[in-house]
């Protein structure tokens, strides 16, 4: 084949519907997991979250968790991590793809990649509330955004808390992010969008795409000489118990997503040369794979009890919802509300670092506990005092996060799931901790507007155990819980960052690996840093990019 792509990250999957339309354009496509284990239901993504346990990859250290480990899901089937996430549409600032640019990348501007999200997207404006600037959407694109209207009295009354204090509806896809709305995601009427099913299934029939799903890449085939390059000429792979090679005419393009893909180039050889040859890898190209990981930190110990009741129906109601494209079972990752702020904290005007996502009812589901990990104790005062159909969650994410962790192999095997450790808080002057606190602040300040306490919006947690030395919603207090409750929002980037120095960097402007011929990475482990929205959307629009550089070179 002509090029190898391994994964099915979202981005990949643009790349393929794209790339694929010159028939004399070969793709083979090896993809761990099966072809379609998607759900159409946003309520049921929790059960495929949890049908993947047997390949969860632990992240450490998280003090509220048992064994202080968080769960990092991992999609595996045509759609990747898009089958299992909550598939929020948020790009990301201008600024953001600004800096991004500057740092010597060309071709990321702002101005350069407005295009390539706008050709992939399908806006729909199907909610009164929702804010849409058409000179950043287009209606037109395969995959469909929408925002789904509610009929939550607790959401409007968060909207005019905000708008007490000078906040206003804001497009989040704009320059003019600041602001609050209903939350855009990938849906179609009620029914999830994941990648898989808008990129890669359309186009399975084309004779020149062979997409072979159920096989892991193990290890990617370079050819070395003493005055060349090292040259990736395929990649060798398990399927069936059996071993195979296959081999690239063009390249090979790794497509793994910010923990697999760094964990393949180590195991291959391509990685920081002291921990390669401590795990006995042969050294193919020192460069920093894996030590620039990247995540959002999120504070989920924020829960408030209130007198309102979600309604409660029966089964066969609900499912009449969905089939209706209305209801709870199609409510985006579980959010209703969508927010970002600039907090002093960031110098930069009109640029957001923090983000708070609302979420109302079924604040203590089995998932909650099951799910995220925590310790008996954390939830019995986080989550247990709380009336499961009275109660609400404000979610403060820090967006620019200057917390630094890796990925290292635990050993040269694939079959060994890579030690990962996002290291969140610890960046050295307390920026992402303080984002956070300011986040919390803000939020219990909205909580005691007019608007909020028609609902006796009242603080519901109590003290968290390890943190009752300190007194209960102090700032100390705050502090504490928020090292043991910050947790990711399953945003992990930048692993194999991109950049125009081989010594800081894994890739360079045009996705190809530094050092190596014929090696590209195109996921979100490329990111160079946290951006202002989800990875969600800068993924697909990376396969867009990815896409046009290969026609550029081939076509």
């Amino acid at each position: 084949m002509e090029n190898i792509a391994t994964g099915s990250w979202r981005l990949s999957q643009r790349f393929h519907g794209f790339t694929c339309k010159r028939i004399t354009f070969q793709i083979y496509t090896l993809q761990l997991g099966i072809q379609d284990c998607t759900t159409k239901l946003f309520l049921l993504r929790y059960w495929i979250f949890k049908s993947f346990n047997k390949s969860m990859l632990i992240c450490n250290i998280f003090p509220g968790m048992n064994n202080e480990e968080c769960l990092c899901p991992r999609g595996q089937g045509l759609g990747g991590t898009t089958l299992i996430n909550g598939l929020m549409y948020a790009r990301g600032h201008k600024i953001d793809f600004d800096k991004w640019a500057a740092m010597g990348n060309p071709g990321w501007a702002y101005k350069e990649v407005l295009p390539l999200f706008k050709k992939s997207e399908g806006m729909l404006k199907n909610n009164p509330d929702a804010v849409v600037d058409w000179a950043f959407h287009n209606p037109s694109g395969p995959l469909r955004v929408e925002y789904k209207p509610t009929t939550d009295p607790q959401l409007k009354a968060w909207y005019e808390a905000q708008q007490s204090f000078g906040y206003q509806f804001a497009d989040p896809n704009s320059p003019q992010q600041i602001g609050f709305g209903p939350v855009p995601g990938n849906i179609k009427h009620g029914r999830r969008q994941d990648g898989g099913t808008v990129f890669v299934l359309p186009v399975l029939t084309r004779e020149n795409l062979v997409v072979q799903t159920n096989t892991l890449v193990t290890k990617i085939v370079f050819r070395e000489g003493w005055f060349v390059k090292p040259i990736a000429k395929g990649v060798e792979f398990a399927f069936n118990g059996t071993y195979y090679t296959a081999w690239a005419k063009k390249e090979v393009i790794v497509s793994g997503g910010s923990i697999n893909t760094p964990q393949l180039l180590m195991i291959s050889g391509i990685g920081p040369k002291r921990h390669l040859k401590e795990k006995d890898v042969r050294v193919i190209k020192d460069l920093p794979v894996g030590l620039t990981l990247r995540e959002h930190p999120a504070f989920f110990g924020l829960l408030f009890s209130s007198n309102y009741s979600e309604p409660v129906k029966s089964f066969n109601e609900y499912i009449k919802e969905y089939l209706q494209g209305t209801g709870p079972l199609t409510i985006t990752g579980g959010f209703r509300g969508m927010s970002f702020y600039k907090t002093k904290y960031e110098t930069v005007p009109k640029y957001p670092d923090l983000e708070v996502l609302f979420a109302s009812g079924n604040c203590t589901s089995q998932f909650v506990q099951k799910g995220f990990n925590w310790k008996d104790e954390t939830y019995r005062a986080a989550f247990a005092p709380l009336n499961p159909r009275k109660c609400f969650q404000a979610t403060p994410i820090a967006l620019h996060s200057q917390s630094v962790g890796y990925v290292k192999l635990k050993t040269n095997s694939p079959y060994d799931f890579p030690l990962i450790n996002p290291n969140h808080l610890s960046d050295r002057k307390k920026r992402d901790i303080n984002t956070l606190y300011e986040g919390i602040q803000m939020i219990i300040k909205f909580t005691k507007t007019e608007a909020m306490q028609k609902f006796n919006a009242t603080i519901g947690v109590t003290p968290l155990p390890a943190c009752t030395q300190h007194e209960f919603l102090s700032r100390d207090y705050w502090f504490c819980a928020l090292g043991q409750m910050t947790y990711n929002i399953y945003h992990p980037v930048g692993t194999c960052p991109m950049g125009p120095n081989p010594k800081k960097s894994v890739v360079n402007h045009e996705l190809k690996v530094h050092g190596v011929n014929n090696l590209r990475v195109a996921d979100a482990s490329v990111f160079p840093f946290t951006l202002s929205g989800h990875p969600n959307a800068p993924c697909v629009m990376i396969g867009e990019k990815l896409a046009l550089l290969l026609k550029r070179d081939y076509l």
